[in-house]
């Protein structure tokens, strides 16, 4: 076997980033919804299999890539988080500052109905990451039967977890996520964002617990938030349509535009609130939202500064939109789960549908629009075997100027040697 190159240590770490770090996992903020970065499939980017070849190979190496691999954390498990909790605390009595936990910039709670154990667990782990910039939470609680209704509870997290970060990583946190039906209470909440001034992206779920009365409201100011998501993200279902807790949340912050001064994306359940927009809309450069609501050419409308507008499909009515600014528009699927339905009911509940939605956008007077995403995974991935539909369309919004493209940003490639089927340029390189 060959010597392993005497190179030193800063320079075997940067060979060793583009190989170990997934694209995209560590940003301060969402990606941008036409980037090709999906959060959902951060994880699934993983190479384990080399990761865990780099760490065998030497000491050396061993050191160098745990400490890139204890960047990000992602807790799956009981068992998990009962291993990595005295790991972590060793390493920070053993190594100080450069301690496992201290690496840390993200973690992300991933556990299947979690019990107090866990709980305590987790805030020993998260008080071993004093640099944490990212903190997800994803715990999932399992449907309970009402009826013949099956609905997913929604629990609090725990108060120690919401204090174990603002006494160990309040001057580092950037972004925080709650994603599932697992969420902060309204006093957690707002003990939070009083203290974390660095917030650049806040998601959440839902809110737990009562709220209080308007006139106790305190004059939240959040001075460095540019993303704000709200509602059961990404389809935002319309179980949210009426959540009460959120909306209180989004009044709270419509008293003032001091209050938001950085504001540029939201992404939320419909009908969003028309005095928060009142109170913010002219800073707000990408919507993401359920488009089919009456009170969407308001929404529209009280964005004047608007770039990207993302639809959520089936939700189809977007009616004539009016807007002089709009640059992007993308056609998300509610679900990215892999479907399978007979052609006829295909083509009477998605393909008809979108037809008309892409009817819609035709009618639309929109002067600066550039581009056209439809994302063709999940209840859309069947739109790659209608080639008539997509020549139709390419057909209209090429000669215009307006990029017609797919999921990753190709351009729809349409094999005429296959009848009936049509593969995006991705497809083609893979196949390559």
């Amino acid at each position: 076997m060959s010597q392993i190159p005497n190179i030193p240590t800063e320079i075997w770490r940067q060979i060793f980033i583009p190989i170990i770090r997934v694209p995209g996992l560590l940003q301060s903020d969402r990606a941008d919804p036409f980037s090709p970065v999906r959060e959902t499939r951060l994880n699934d980017d993983k190479d384990l299999h080399t990761q865990t070849a780099l760490l065998l190979v030497c000491k050396d190496w061993h050191a160098t890539v745990s400490d890139l691999l204890y960047e990000h954390v992602c807790l799956t498990s009981s068992r998990h988080v009962d291993l990595i909790a005295p790991l972590l605390e060793r390493s920070k009595i053993q190594d100080g500052l450069q301690a496992l936990g201290s690496r840390t910039r993200r973690v992300d709670v991933r556990v299947l109905n979690p019990d107090a154990t866990d709980m305590d667990n987790i805030v020993r782990i998260l008080r071993c990451m004093p640099n944490l910039k990212i903190f997800v939470n994803s715990n999932s609680y399992g449907a309970l039967s009402v009826g013949s209704q099956y609905i997913s509870p929604l629990l609090r997290t725990p108060s120690q977890i919401i204090q174990a970060l603002l006494s160990t990583s309040a001057s580092s946190l950037c972004r925080i996520e709650w994603t599932c039906n697992e969420c902060p209470s309204w006093d957690d909440l707002m003990a939070l964002l009083r203290e974390v001034r660095g917030l650049h992206s806040l998601t959440l779920a839902n809110i737990a617990g009562s709220y209080p009365e308007k006139s106790q409201w305190e004059h939240l100011v959040l001075p460095s938030l540019r993303t704000l998501v709200l509602g059961d993200s990404p389809s935002f279902s319309h179980a949210s349509l009426g959540n009460v807790p959120l909306n209180a949340f989004l009044a709270m912050l419509s008293e003032s535009s001091d209050q938001l001064p950085h504001l540029q994306r939201l992404e939320g359940f419909s009908p969003l609130s028309p005095t928060f927009l009142n109170t913010h809309g002219y800073k707000i450069r990408t919507v993401r939202t359920v488009a089919y609501t009456p009170l969407l050419p308001d929404i529209i409308a009280k964005c004047p500064n608007l770039d990207t507008f993302i639809t959520i499909f089936p939700h189809q009515h977007l009616d004539r939109l009016t807007h002089s600014s709009l640059r992007r528009i993308g056609v998300f699927p509610i679900s990215e789960d892999a479907v399978g339905v007979p052609t006829q009911i295909y083509n009477a509940f998605i393909m008809k549908p979108l037809d008309d939605l892409m009817a819609q956008i035709e009618q639309s007077h929109l002067p600066n629009l550039a581009h056209v995403r439809l994302r063709n995974v999940g209840t859309l991935g069947g739109v790659n075997d209608y080639p008539e539909f997509l020549r139709k369309w390419q057909g209209y919004f090429n000669p215009r100027g307006v990029r017609f493209d797919d999921r990753d940003g190709r351009l729809f490639h349409l094999d005429h040697d296959g009848p009936g089927r049509v593969v995006s340029m991705s497809q083609c390189d893979d196949v390559m």
